[in-house]
């Protein structure tokens, strides 16, 4: 029996006599704010755990031969849809002019309200009109000597691209019996108002390049990209390019990933002005916990605008492009030798969870017993005063 009564004197937990225990109103007090606290403080601990920090790792980026999308919705509110070309061209000699696949141009009213996502046609019949057999419609002198009687120009488009191949500006149509007759010069009349928003996703190689919207019809010429100015500069409606970058991604989206131009708005009140940004994009891995991981790009911005000086060519009939450049939105990206690997972890593993809950509800408790013993001491001296 010696050494039990040795143990007894190491006993920590010493225990109370059943009839000796008193409750109090105070005490219960002290209970439930205990238990408010560990509650708290436990579901702090819990967040903890569950928060993911990024940790970022820099590489060098050996992928090659890769393609990238770029995600585009941008709004030009003072210059209509049937103005507006979208041009993409980089260093591998790759140029996609007048893109319309997985684009959507919108037609907003002056108002800025959504009129339609199809273009003006007045006379959709003429699309298919063919005349009686035998006739060939006039590309009025816009064809080489050499095809004179071969080649025929059947629409208003057709008549448009014979122009573009020997480099003369088209205008709005008037006098040209394609276009009469689709009435090309009418529609052209009644969205003179609009604007329009550009909103999709483009696939270009992962490569140095650029894209930008411009007025007018695009075509290369062997040395030089052009665009046929004529029926912007000579409208009597003063469209400029004013513009809002609603959202401007390279790649899949994800909630760490900022882009500096989303929401940009820019406004001019010249009609030959230019606006350019300088992107770098930056590729980037986000490995994610238990999920597949994303390949995305990040990317910084940097902008200028200016005024286009030296107006257009003085024979307007025939203007293509304007002296010192050409008015629009160009957007001209680089790729970063480097690529960025932000890994998903957690902050805190379930074990160090549960040595802070453990922890939390054995301070609480202890702090609270010393509190209710505190209050329980003071309360009993003043009983005993009043009763001396």
């Amino acid at each position: 029996m010696a050494p039990r009564r040795r143990l007894t004197t190491f006993d920590a937990f010493t225990k109370t006599v059943e009839d000796a225990r008193v409750r109090t109103a105070s005490g219960g007090l002290v209970t439930i704010v205990a238990l408010i606290l560990i509650f708290l403080l436990i579901l702090s601990e819990w967040r903890d755990y569950r928060r993911i920090d990024n940790q970022p790792e820099l590489i060098v980026d050996k992928t090659r031969g890769e393609r990238m999308n770029i995600n585009i919705d941008i709004t030009f509110p003072i210059i209509p849809c049937d103005m507006l070309t979208l041009d993409i061209m980089d260093v591998s000699g790759e140029q996609q002019t007048e893109v319309t696949h997985g684009i959507v141009k919108t037609r907003l009213s002056a108002e800025g309200q959504v009129i339609a996502s199809d273009p003006l046609d007045l006379n959709p019949q003429e699309k298919a009109f063919h005349l009686e057999d035998g006739y060939c419609g006039p590309c009025y002198g816009a064809i080489p000597k050499e095809e004179e009687g071969k080649r025929c120009c059947q629409t208003c488009d057709e008549v448009r691209k014979a122009y573009q191949e020997v480099g003369w500006a088209f205008g709005d149509g008037t006098g040209v019996e394609q276009c009469e007759r689709e009435d090309y010069p009418k529609r052209l009349e009644i969205i003179k108002h609009e604007g329009c928003n550009m909103a999709g996703s483009l696939s270009v190689n992962k490569v140095i390049g650029n894209f930008h919207f411009a007025p007018g019809k695009s075509f290369t010429s062997p040395n030089v990209h052009v665009h046929d100015l004529n029926l912007y500069e000579n409208s009597d409606v003063l469209h400029t390019f004013s513009h809002t970058i609603n959202h401007l991604s390279f790649g899949p989206k994800h909630h760490s990933i900022i882009n500096p131009l989303d929401k940009t708005k820019k406004t001019t009140n010249e009609r030959s002005f230019n606006f350019m940004y300088f992107i770098k994009v930056v590729s980037t891995r986000i490995e994610r916990l238990q999920k597949d991981p994303i390949e995305t790009n990040q990317y910084s911005v940097t902008s200028h605008e200016r005024p286009i000086r030296g107006g257009r060519d003085s024979d307007h009939q025939h203007s293509l492009h304007a002296r010192g450049g050409i008015p629009g939105v160009f957007f001209s990206y680089d790729i970063s030798p480097m690529r960025v690997i932000n890994r998903e972890v957690r902050t805190k593993s379930f074990g160090s969870f549960l040595i802070g809950a453990v922890a939390v509800v054995g301070g609480v408790l202890a702090v609270a017993a010393a509190v209710d013993r505190g209050v329980w001491e003071a309360d009993k001296a003043l009983r005993n005063k009043k009763a001396l």
